[in-house]
């Protein structure tokens, strides 16, 4: 793993992850999760202190050790048991039916292969679990989309694998998701290339 994925990369997602509007929508995905929650792509802890005491317990899955080092400086605040892991999502060791709440923020954007993580995600949450998302992604408009495919390359190279341009909904429903909820906009402050957003809930 290279200095820049493991040192520089988990520091800036940390300054990154400081902007109080983006945590205002972090607080409002992740408050609805209940039970036992896993976290996708936990990275650096930033949904940490938005969940609720209607959480039995966090289990968080992250395959970045720097990431996981720095998620463990917030993990001491939590008032439920935490297991952090850190593997990929694509095959997991967790029994089928094993949360109640799945929670991905900005991850589907980064996995090699999104709906194959999506569909083991769905393989460990219990029957009726919900899976709650904020993802960037592709936009509905035409030429907004143009520039979000030829900007990709350089986004992967600059941001660990990280995609402009992934059809955040189908990808959820081509898994076998069932998505409740929905929500579209541009984060304020973002350009829009990088910042057209989904935001909801789905079910298995």
């Amino acid at each position: 793993m290279s200095i820049y994925r493991e040192r520089f990369f988990p520091w800036l997602i940390d300054r990154l992850a400081g902007d109080e509007n983006l945590q205002a929508i972090r607080d409002r995905v992740v408050e609805k999760a209940t039970g036992h929650v896993i976290e996708i792509g936990s990275g650096t802890g930033a949904n940490f202190l938005s969940y609720t005491d209607g959480v039995t317990s966090l289990t968080t899955i992250d395959p970045n050790p720097g990431m996981n080092r720095r998620a463990r400086r917030r993990i001491r605040y939590l008032e439920f048991p935490v297991d952090a892991r850190e593997l990929r999502c694509e095959a997991m060791p967790m029994k089928d039916g094993s949360f109640d709440s799945a929670v991905m923020t900005f991850t589907l954007c980064s996995l090699p292969d999104p709906v194959a993580g999506l569909r083991e995600v769905r393989r460990v949450l219990k029957p009726g679990g919900r899976l709650l998302f904020l993802e960037h992604g592709l936009s509905e408009q035409p030429q907004l989309g143009r520039w979000q495919h030829r900007l990709t390359p350089l986004q992967n190279r600059l941001c660990d694998g990280c995609s402009l341009d992934q059809p955040i909904a189908q990808m959820i429903t081509d898994a076998g998701f069932t998505i409740s909820e929905l929500s579209n906009y541009f984060l304020d402050g973002v350009p829009k290339v990088f910042g057209y957003m989904y935001e909801g809930c789905a079910t298995k």
